[in-house]
């Protein structure tokens, strides 16, 4: 572990010395006060100010497998389609949630998005110790998108270059075209932007993945499901990653910008490799395995 992280010691002395309003009353001040937790992090996972993961091997995603490097040990993974039910649920809530967004700008009533639905999962990963806690495992909830096909990718990035200016009306017109047909999607992949990683502050996901790839998403609504995949991450200027890894980064960075305002940077993407799906709705799904 290099010699610079912060202690656990300096740890409790600098959250008592911040206080913990200091801490979360911004998001700046907060990640001011993780930088100086972690300090300088000189782990080689940068080079140049990029990175590239070398414990997943994505070369064959086109064929239905990934291989990834699970407990220190290379195995190869067949990923799995989302299933009809998880689909049927996913679409039909992201279609609502545009419908109540539409009522509330026109006036009509509607109600603000809710936090529980397909957009927000919790993302459950391990393998990497920061000096600030004694437990390798981390969960943070991350915006979850549906993966474009591989065949309209380029057509979609160019359709929001387009209509990056374009009253709102419209842009959520295009989502809705998206999210009315599941044959857009890639099915095997779930998609994120790691937002606030740097070579000067990594978070505790992205030490995880690119220590150890395998990651559990949870959503939570009237349906609850659980996605176990291979979780990707991928640099925006990394060519040998490949065309259609970097498309899927260049769609997430442009569909966040695309209702959230532009930003001054691309940020790396998470490419989730579905491997598993299981049902955990309360009471009826149990946690039963339904696709993989």
């Amino acid at each position: 572990m290099p010699e610079n992280r912060i202690t656990r010691r300096k740890f409790l002395e600098t959250a008592g010395r911040l206080g913990g309003a200091a801490i979360v009353s911004s998001v700046a001040g907060a990640a001011g006060f993780a930088q100086e937790l972690e300090g300088v992090v000189m782990d080689g996972f940068w080079t140049g100010g990029a990175f590239r993961q070398d414990c997943v091997d994505a070369s064959g995603e086109s064929n239905g497998s990934v291989r990834a490097r699970v407990g220190g040990v290379w195995q190869e993974y067949r990923v799995t389609p989302l299933p009809d039910a998880f689909m049927e649920w996913n679409l039909n809530s992201r279609l609502e949630m545009l419908s109540g967004l539409s009522d509330l700008m026109s006036g009509r009533g509607g109600a603000p998005p809710s936090l529980a639905g397909p957009h927000n999962a919790a993302m459950a990963t391990l393998g990497y110790r920061r000096e600030d806690s004694i437990l390798e495992v981390n969960n943070a909830f991350k915006g979850m998108g549906l993966c474009p096909a591989r065949g309209i990718i380029r057509e979609r990035i160019t359709e929001m270059n387009q209509t990056m200016s374009a009253p709102m009306p419209e842009k959520m017109g295009f989502l809705q075209r998206m999210y009315s047909d599941a044959s857009n999607f890639d099915l095997t992949k779930l998609i994120s932007l790691e937002l606030y990683s740097t070579p000067e502050f990594e978070t505790h996901t992205f030490l995880n993945l690119m220590s150890e790839p395998s990651t559990s998403l949870v959503f939570l609504d009237s349906l609850s499901f659980e996605v176990r995949g291979i979780g990707q991450l991928v640099d925006h200027g990394d060519e040998e990653a490949g065309d259609y890894a970097r498309n899927i980064v260049e769609y997430t960075n442009i569909a966040h910008s695309y209702f959230h305002g532009d930003f001054p940077r691309m940020f790396p993407g998470i490419l989730v490799h579905v491997v598993e799906v299981f049902d955990n709705t309360p009471g009826t799904g149990r946690g039963v395995l339904i696709s993989g």
